[in-house]
């Protein structure tokens, strides 16, 4: 009874009265990443607790305001883990497999799957604030160029005005992050092929057509929509390539009879920005700087999708462009010299190699072994 009586006439505790390892429980229950930045600002030693947080808490507090700081929502943040989740995917198949289940929701189903498995830091959240100036904002503008705003804005547009004058719904700040994510997830498999690596592990060309059919949508891609098929199945029972078809799902998913989802033209936003002369020079500038062109290329990139001759230019083009958001920094200048050593190995790397790696087919189209961007793309649409 004197326990009981003593604690009773005690002072309340304060939260600074608290275990420092129940206070580094605490941001496990905070609601958000603006609660948690203000709770690490409060005194030195919440904000050493705060420090202690895991990496998979931060990205949650950070998903829960993806919508006020972290836009475009949810690409960023997805875009911010995608290396993560394709290493992760990449140490077995059952982790494959529940990748390509992920992104049968889209980019909202990869961003659960990276919930679950990834992690980010405070001080990858600074740099990926800096980058939205030095990367993001001036390639989205570029972008922009090619198929937005600014693209109908040229003179004349539809009469002689534009060069590729076409009716393409974009999002240039969505059609950035549909790039980066690719080259995030997907950039690790050239090294085994540059390497002539045959023991490690790649994440599949499925793999890598799932992402750009749900998570690059379009209704050019749906075959239901698009094609003559009533259903996924009909359209398989016809004899569309499986990896090519669509099924009802992510942002495809029917509400009477529409997929609200498919606003934009995704897909054909991203293949004209690849080969728009407003975005080659960028590239072609930054691969001169690194060494030159390969003889026998083909200005044009669709005379090169399958010329045998020019297949080094066209691997070298893939390679350079598939290199997450930090790899867009190559069509910056002043970003640009950080690159060149790299850009330089991979062309030795890509000259020594014997022969060109395999064309895969996928229903009357082809792409490549190794990550071939304008490839998946082309293959996803009719």
């Amino acid at each position: 009874m004197d326990f009981v009586r003593e604690q009773t006439n005690r002072a309340p505790l304060a939260l600074l009265d608290l275990p420092v390892d129940i206070l580094t429980l605490l941001p496990k229950y905070l609601a958000n990443i603006e609660d948690y930045l203000n709770v690490s600002s409060t005194c030195r030693h919440l904000r050493e607790c705060m420090s202690k947080a895991s990496p998979n808490t931060i990205l949650h507090l950070a998903a829960a305001q993806r919508n006020v700081f972290f836009r475009p929502a949810p690409h960023l943040l997805v875009c911010a883990t995608a290396a993560q989740l394709g290493q992760w995917a990449r140490k077995s198949d059952k982790n494959e497999a529940a990748l390509q289940e992920a992104l049968l929701e889209g980019i909202y189903g990869m961003l659960d799957l990276s919930l679950k498995h990834c992690g980010l830091t405070m001080q990858r959240i600074r740099e990926l604030h800096l980058m939205r100036f030095s990367i993001v904002n001036p390639v989205t503008d570029i972008i922009d160029k090619c198929v937005g705003v600014q693209w109908y804005s040229i003179p004349d547009f539809w009469y002689g005005g534009a060069s590729d004058a076409y009716t393409i719904s974009a999002d240039p700040s969505v059609s950035l992050f549909h790039l980066a994510i690719y080259g995030e997830l997907f950039a690790p498999d050239f090294d085994s092929i540059l390497n002539k690596d045959t023991t490690a592990r790649r994440l599949g060309v499925d793999t890598r057509l799932e992402y750009i059919k749900y998570c690059v949508p379009d209704w050019h891609t749906d075959v239901i929509d698009y094609g003559e098929y009533e259903s996924y199945d009909a359209a398989i029972a016809a004899g569309c390539d499986p990896r090519r078809a669509n099924k009802p799902t992510g942002p495809y998913r029917r509400t009477d009879g529409e997929c609200p989802d498919l606003k934009h033209d995704h897909n054909y936003a991203l293949s004209t920005t690849l080969e728009s002369s407003r975005w080659r020079p960028h590239w072609k500038a930054a691969r001169q700087q690194a060494g030159g062109e390969f003889d026998g290329a083909f200005f044009f990139l669709k005379d090169r999708w399958n010329s045998h001759e020019a297949w080094r230019q066209r691997m070298w083009e893939a390679v350079c462009i598939c290199q997450g958001l930090e790899g867009l920094g190559m069509m910056r200048p002043q970003l640009r010299p950080q690159w060149i050593e790299k850009m330089k190995e991979w062309r030795e790397r890509i000259a020594a190699l014997e022969k060109e790696p395999a064309e895969v087919t996928v229903g009357e189209e082809k792409t490549r072994e190794y990550p071939f961007l304008i490839g998946d793309l082309l293959v996803c649409v009719d």
